[in-house]
């Protein structure tokens, strides 16, 4: 597990402008001055993809790789625990969705949920997706490719390719012709 006083200085220390002006030029994409994207390694863009203001990607210790051509609107959350969360090339992320790779455990009564520690599952969003505003991806999920995400949906398991989901929990009401 990498050091938490790394991950802080990676998250927190650097100036935002800093980190968009790196990533903008090592991965010849687009990122605003306005995001707060973790310096690391860990983190890559493909060529093209265009991030806006307020966006928030973190990691702790997992990749975070964002494929060609992407864009992630204003107001979103990537983050990922151990494992790594994988987006395709040609998605278009809507504003507020959150991306979640881990969450934290809360099964036990008698322990206190923040030393129950995370599980770390990762996800995987293929190519060609749309994703609507509001939606919610909890870990473990798989989107397979050409599939959309309807606004306000909450995605917890598979979406089967060129399939079109809604819903809370997200169902499939449609398929891309």
């Amino acid at each position: 597990m990498p050091n938490p006083l790394i991950r802080i200085v990676q998250r927190y220390l650097i100036p935002r402008w800093v980190v968009a002006i790196y990533y903008s030029l090592r991965y010849k994409c687009l990122v605003s001055l306005q995001t707060r994207i973790q310096l690391s390694n860990q983190i890559s863009f493909g060529k093209g993809s265009v991030v806006k203001p307020y966006v928030v990607i973190n990691t702790q210790g997992g990749k975070i790789r964002i494929g060609k051509n992407c864009a992630i609107s204003s107001f979103n959350h990537i983050s990922t625990g151990m494992k790594d969360v994988i987006i395709g090339d040609y998605v278009r992320i809507a504003p507020n969705v959150t991306i979640l790779g881990g969450s934290r455990n809360f099964q036990k009564r008698d322990v206190l949920i923040m030393k129950q520690g995370s599980s770390h599952e990762g996800l995987q969003i293929g190519t060609d997706i749309l994703i609507g505003a509001n939606v919610v991806i909890l870990p473990g999920c798989h989107i397979g490719e050409g599939a959309v995400i309807g606004a306000g949906s909450v995605v917890t398991g598979e979406v089967p390719p060129y399939t079109i989901v809604a819903g809370t929990p997200a169902k499939i009401i449609g398929r891309r012709e």
